[in-house]
């Protein structure tokens, strides 16, 4: 089990300075840096979370949400003008627009008199474990922690079939515990 070397798409500058220069800013380590960084903080945001809650501490969090979606659609937007078509060639690229966009359909959603019924909480669960999906991207950057990942994720048939035997095996002593003590006469 070898690993594919992908080539690294590098977009050419296009002779248009304010395009160039966006070039320049979106393919730079600080700006790739800074994402990353915002990132794990939006992750430990979302993490913070307890019983009781003061509502200033859940305004102040809201808030700090507000501007990680700030950064993160101007991140998608600055690089769609920047790469143009090629951004939608890059499957991280793709999976942050989605994000991206299910964020803010999700923020109008719960600005209409539909997401004041309480019925967006399942929702807003799964953009939030979308949210904190972002932080695989840093296996890009981690290459022991991406060899790590590949090994798991190519054990996983295996661990499949173990699952499936222990759960044959739970199957048979419940068949067996109920044929032993499911039917017996319990007299007061």
């Amino acid at each position: 089990m070898g690993y594919e070397a992908k080539p690294i798409f590098k977009q050419q500058l296009t002779g248009h300075s304010c395009r160039d220069a966006m070039i320049r800013f979106v393919e730079h380590w600080v700006f790739d840096a800074f994402i990353m960084i915002c990132i794990i903080a939006n992750t430990v945001v979302l993490m913070i979370k307890w019983y009781s809650m003061s509502e200033g501490i859940i305004n102040v969090i809201t808030f700090i949400n507000y501007g990680f979606l700030v950064i993160f659609t101007s991140e998608a937007i600055v690089k769609i003008y920047a790469l143009r078509r090629n951004y939608f060639r890059v499957g991280w690229n793709i999976f942050d627009f989605i994000v991206v966009v299910g964020t803010i359909l999700i923020l109008i959603i719960g600005f209409l008199p539909i997401g004041s019924t309480g019925s967006l909480g399942i929702q807003s669960t799964i953009l939030r474990s979308l949210r904190i999906g972002r932080v695989l991207r840093l296996l890009r950057k981690m290459k022991k922690l991406q060899i790590i990942f590949n090994t798991l994720f190519e054990a996983l048939p295996s661990m499949a079939s173990l699952g499936m035997l222990l759960l044959l095996l739970m199957f048979m002593y419940a068949i067996i515990g109920m044929s032993l003590f499911g039917f017996s006469n319990i007299s007061d």
